[in-house]
């Protein structure tokens, strides 16, 4: 029996790997340390996100997001699309003994993510960045971090 509650999962970190030849990407050690079985499931599930990158959810972080969209019968034509988007490009990727997750050659094509990757923590998912592409992105992120924080504090407190 579990006296204490299980802690919320908050995925952080940046790991520069690479993706070998088979399409396999080793999810560090550290991250996988932190994930629990009963709280995270024993999977990811991988999506592309709305900046084009592989997102990595724990699969059931990423069933509870999905069980608190609402569903119609007939939903509006943006929210069809996005079901559309979302969900045919989704893959539920399990980790082998080493730790390892085979990544779509589909997803890994259509991101232009390239071999050598930074996986980085963001919260509730992993994002899996093209090395090249990661650096001056977060440059950019850098330089504009009063900003950035500014507008994410205000996002957080608007209802």
């Amino acid at each position: 029996m579990e006296i204490f509650p299980l802690r919320p999962l908050i995925l952080y970190g940046e790991y520069e790997l690479t993706i070998d030849d088979k399409n396999r990407l080793l999810i560090p050690s550290e991250v996988r340390r932190a994930l629990d079985g009963q709280r995270d499931g024993e999977a990811f599930f991988l999506v592309v996100g709305v900046n084009r990158r592989p997102w990595l959810y724990p699969e059931k972080g990423y069933e509870a997001l999905v069980a608190r969209a609402q569903q119609e019968l007939t939903p509006a034509e943006d929210l069809l699309a996005f079901d559309q988007m979302n969900f045919a490009m989704a893959s539920r990727l399990e980790w082998d003994k080493q730790g390892r997750v085979l990544m779509p050659e589909k997803t890994l094509r259509r991101t232009n993510v390239g071999k050598d990757v930074t996986l980085i923590g963001v919260r509730d998912h992993l994002e899996l960045w093209n090395r090249g592409d990661w650096e001056p992105h977060f440059e950019q992120l850098l330089a504009r971090g009063a900003e950035v924080a500014l507008k994410a504090k205000q996002a957080r407190q608007t209802p």
